[in-house]
């Protein structure tokens, strides 16, 4: 079942549309929330609204927004007045544009939702997704969110469709790298690439977790217990590299670098007749002769013995 949608409305391209609800992808109702709390009575501290000038306390209902001026003063909007301001991507997310996924720089990317159909627009939504599957693209529209209205990324996803705020270009600072010029030695930066592929593997979520949340949990559920509270042990601070070669040859020597050993050969032995092998002396480690050959060679021998014997 679809989680509680916070925002509905109409997924539209072109003439073809649907009723879909949106809901957030992601979740942090598992992460730890600490409060502010008196030390001498051990109460939760409560956050009131209260008048800059009078001190005056005041009830968070009556309270209305306002836009400061350069001035000082302060442009007053009740919330009529907010309600009114309709927009069509207040109930519509229309999508206009399709590119390539890849062109879409990683920095503008934000908040995912996944976008759920009505059932009376199920078909048409499919429509949506398929195509957008096979073409491999994403589409870009817009949104109104909590008063904002965002740019979006749609794409496919498990079947469906997901969307993602997109940052405005004003929200995304220019980088200002500068590295002075200078050479890069490739051979460092073939060690680099080398210790890369070493440690290469696949993305699995499951690898990744808040580990200062879990120590975090960890304290106080110890503390609740009244147990003695988890030791630490200090983290040490990396040093700064003088010698950039030299650190990159241990780094790949730690990640598994195999060692060129020489390899003692085995001595070849004859098994065909290995139970008709015989030493023979000699200066040197000579080949032992099989002893058939060694009986044919002396019967030759013999019968040229006895050849010249009759002759004379």
């Amino acid at each position: 079942m679809p989680p509680r949608p916070s925002w509905s409305g109409h997924l539209r391209l072109s003439l073809v549309s649907c009723p879909i609800s949106l809901a957030p992808a992601v979740s942090e109702s598992e992460r730890i929330r600490l409060h502010q709390i008196n030390p001498a009575t051990g109460n939760r501290i409560s956050l009131r609204p209260v008048d800059a000038e009078t001190g005056e306390a005041l009830e968070r209902k009556d309270l209305v927004k306002g836009y400061e001026l350069d001035d000082g003063r302060y442009v007053i909007l009740e919330p009529e007045e907010l309600k009114e301001l309709q927009v069509e991507s207040t109930r519509i997310l229309d999508l206009t544009t399709f590119v390539d996924r890849k062109s879409i720089d990683p920095l503008y990317v934000s908040d995912p939702y996944f976008i759920y159909p009505e059932k009376s627009g199920r078909d048409a939504y499919r429509v949506i997704a398929e195509a957008l599957s096979s073409k491999k693209r994403a589409a870009l529209g817009r949104i109104v969110l909590s008063t904002r209205e965002h740019p979006v990324m749609v794409e496919p996803f498990e079947g469906g469709l997901v969307m993602t705020l997109l940052r405005a270009a004003n929200e995304v600072r220019q980088a200002g790298f500068d590295f002075g010029g200078g050479k890069l030695d490739p051979k460092m930066v073939e060690l680099a690439e080398t210790i890369m592929d070493r440690m290469s593997g696949k993305f699995d979520p499951a690898d990744f977790h808040d580990r200062y949340q879990d120590e975090l949990r960890k304290l106080i559920e110890a503390k609740a217990k009244g147990m003695p509270k988890p030791k630490h042990a200090p983290v040490a601070e990396p040093s700064n590299v003088i010698d950039l070669m030299a650190a990159l040859k241990r780094s790949l020597a730690e990640k598994g670098e195999a060692r060129e050993t020489p390899v003692a050969r085995k001595k070849h032995v004859d098994r065909r007749q290995g139970n008709l092998l015989l030493p023979v002396e000699g200066k040197g480690r000579k080949e032992a002769k099989p002893v058939a050959r060694q009986r044919e060679t002396a019967q030759r021998e013999t019968t040229k013995t006895g050849r010249k014997r009759k002759a004379s």
